[in-house]
């Protein structure tokens, strides 16, 4: 999970290496060329996404070739469009400053909706992301942040929720006379599934997506005991600032996605929700 939850960008230089589309799994195919795009973009027929290919489950390399939470969405929104998709890979630093800059189409990275952000691109909503909690297949569930107090819990290293479960969340466990959340940090998601594998902590708290990858991979040791996402987030897809046409298109794009159910069954797939009117205003007050 990247630091801290995409809200701030991370150093490093970019690197632009243009990723064209061949055979990913799991997502609808690319335009062939029997529908007209219905949306002009940077090359015609093209629909160039910019995308930091380092951050599975949403955004990866699997055999060489794009894949992931985000390259599934915009298979299927490309095709949609009557456009093939092409992968830019960037990193996440720069990626803002790569469309500002009009490198690609398209923004589509877990790119958290913000305040500030939304002054340097224009935003299609697609999704939210929180986070899950994650136990041992046989204990009891943990349904909420709240239901953490007095448990030892396993975080990454300076994400929000490591700044908030100590501070935030435990002052009110304390209100409610009860004992304050202790939460035991590591550098990765795997040395904290490991914490929990090893017994600890009693729970680990990870981003939603992660959560459902890391239960694919204990061989059903773990579950994930939380109901809905917890400090939930919305996430969006960017455009160039005052590119309309584009940001109408992929927003029309979206609900053709939802209307027509392929869009419920990735975000299932991924742990994830469709955005809630009150989340989006939320993180559009967010710095």
């Amino acid at each position: 999970m990247k630091t801290p939850n995409r809200y701030a960008s991370l150093t490093g230089a970019a690197v632009a290496a243009t990723l064209a589309l061949s055979g990913c799994g799991g997502a609808a195919p690319a335009a062939d060329g029997t529908k007209a795009p219905s949306v002009a973009t940077k090359t015609s027929g093209i629909l160039n996404v910019g995308i930091d290919l380092t951050y599975p489950p949403y955004d990866m390399l699997t055999d060489g070739k794009p894949a992931g939470f985000d390259v599934e969405v915009m298979n299927a929104i490309s095709a949609d469009l009557g456009l093939k998709p092409q992968y830019s890979d960037t990193r996440f630093a720069q990626i803002v400053a790569g469309i500002k800059a009009d490198r690609y189409d398209v923004i589509a990275s877990t790119l958290y909706v913000s305040s500030a952000r939304s002054k340097e691109v224009d935003f299609v909503p697609y999704f939210q992301t929180g986070n899950s909690i994650v136990v041992p297949k046989d204990a009891a569930a943990l349904t909420d942040a709240q239901s953490l107090c007095g448990k030892k819990v396993s975080v990454v290293t300076a994400t929000v929720i490591a700044k908030i479960m100590p501070t935030t969340e435990s002052d009110k466990c304390k209100a409610a006379g009860k004992e304050a959340i202790t939460v035991q940090e590591f550098p990765t998601d795997p040395e904290a599934t490991q914490a929990l594998l090893s017994g600890q902590v009693d729970a680990q708290m990870t981003d939603a997506a992660v959560a459902k990858t890391v239960i694919e991979k204990s061989n059903s040791r773990l579950k994930i005991s939380s109901g809905a996402l917890i400090y939930p987030v919305a996430v969006g897809l960017a455009v160039r600032k005052g590119n309309t046409a584009l940001q109408d298109a992929l927003t029309k794009s979206v609900e053709n996605l939802k209307t027509s159910g392929s869009f419920a069954k990735i975000l299932k797939e991924y742990n994830l929700e469709p955005v809630d009117p009150a989340v989006l205003a939320e993180s559009l007050k967010q710095g």
